[in-house]
């Protein structure tokens, strides 16, 4: 997650460039060898920029900054949590961290932007939260709304929305998460697949990506079998973890449609500016 950079002069980043370079001029004369693209900076760099090793190092700064003050957040909610439910919260953290920091861009306004490079061109890209996902996927609501009130009928089970999905916990572990893929909603539950191979349920194994580390079941809800088969996992899930069933008040989370403008009046999707290389 990169920080905004909009609050930083042309002046300055020009003055770090010169320093940046009669480092690396220094360390390449030392070395032997070109040490461009081996710098600590350099993983953060974009060649077409201005001023790139100046940009690339502030990232990296403002990178390590987001990393301490994730810490605090995930201790301030958790406490101690182990390994796992620590990097789960911190992902978490970070993409609400990251669309809060959009948000403040776009609503406060950039500073000016540097000359766009030649062959590049400037476009608007949208960063969508979950809930403006789910707003707009009418069809994902009334499963979305069964297979929350089924989880939540199970003692001990939270729910908690942020900008890119909703993580259910029993206690302090995850047990559930709802993420949204252009209109299809899926399920993650803290399941191990491979024992359901050869099962009656059709599901994906998400199990080598850090993200669903602790929730490698992921099942498509696009029908009311899905639906059905997914609260029956859910109930197989709760009772190896030793939750009771114990129903609860019976809600409905469907919301009504909004179009784009709306949800961008309210926040749900926030526009940003992106530098692409031009087709052709």
């Amino acid at each position: 997650m990169n920080g905004s950079l909009a609050g930083i002069s042309a002046g300055e980043f020009a003055a770090l460039q010169h320093r940046l370079d009669i480092e690396k001029w220094l360390a390449s004369e030392q070395a032997g060898r070109d040490l461009c693209g081996t710098m600590p900076w350099c993983k953060y760099c974009v060649k077409a920029e201005q001023h790139p090793c100046a940009r690339a190092q502030m990232r990296g700064k403002m990178d390590a900054a987001m990393d301490e003050l994730v810490d605090d957040i995930v201790e301030k909610e958790q406490g101690a949590p182990d390994a796992e439910t620590g990097g789960i919260l911190r992902e978490e953290v970070r993409e609400e961290l990251a669309a809060e920091d959009l948000t403040r861009r776009t609503e406060g306004g950039a500073a000016p932007a540097a000359a766009v490079p030649d062959g590049y061109e400037e476009v608007t890209r949208y960063k969508r939260s979950f809930l403006s996902r789910l707003i707009q996927s009418s069809a994902a609501q009334g499963r979305y709304t069964e297979l929350k009130n089924a989880l939540l009928g199970f003692a001990g089970v939270k729910a908690r929305m942020g900008k890119a999905g909703e993580t259910f916990r029993f206690g302090r572990q995850v047990v559930a998460k709802f993420r949204i893929t252009g209109k299809t909603l899926s399920l993650y539950l803290a399941l191990d697949p491979v024992p359901f191979e050869s099962s009656k349920y059709r599901f994906e194994d998400v199990s080598d990506k850090k993200t669903y580390a602790a929730t490698p079941m992921r099942l498509r809800i696009t029908s009311d079998r899905a639906a059905r088969h997914a609260k029956e996992l859910v109930r197989t899930l709760m009772q190896r973890l030793g939750s009771d069933e114990v129903g609860c008040i019976y809600t409905d989370f469907r919301y009504p449609y909004r179009t784009d403008e709306e949800l961008i009046g309210n926040g749900l999707i926030v526009p940003y500016r992106v530098l692409v290389k031009k087709r052709g």
